[in-house]
């Protein structure tokens, strides 16, 4: 399997997580696109968090988690050393995941948000297992390469 291609498929999965706000819903490239665009704006006005808090308060830490992984794991096509090119898609993943389970974790008794969002992440989710999968198979043959050459 080609990483670059899972990547790319990953990110594109990623983009189409149904978030619900305010009286409707929209997916989660949409809410990066915007969010891209208010970033000035929220860091501008602070960025409040609290675990206890609705749905709605933790859209501004999932959009900024969300931006921050994925330009992370474009960057990650980019490079040319293999170890800078699997740490650095690793922790992109990570930020996707937090992204995830800021927006699953919830009351799935009292709102149906957090459940619609766990449901549509998890096309995401089984993508991502494989691909980072396949980063710790790349990183374990690259250890074994260089031990080889030692």
């Amino acid at each position: 399997m080609n990483i670059k291609k899972l990547k790319i498929y990953t990110l594109l999965i990623h983009c189409f997580i149904v978030i619900g706000a305010g009286h409707g819903i929209g997916i989660m490239g949409i809410f990066d696109v915007i969010g891209i665009i208010q970033i000035p704006e929220m860091l501008k006005n602070g960025i409040e968090f609290d675990f206890n808090g609705g749905f709605e308060d933790r859209l501004s830490l999932v959009i900024i988690s969300s931006i921050l992984g994925k330009l992370i794991l474009i960057i990650s096509l980019f490079l040319k050393n293999t170890r800078t090119k699997n740490l650095t898609g690793l922790f992109g993943l990570i930020l996707l995941w937090i992204s995830v389970y800021l927006l699953s974790s919830g009351n799935w008794n009292y709102d149906s948000l957090y459940e619609i969002a766990f449901w549509t992440s998890t096309p995401f989710l089984i993508s991502s297992m494989f691909l980072i999968f396949y980063i710790i198979k790349n990183i374990s043959q690259n250890k074994m390469n260089i031990k080889l050459t030692d």
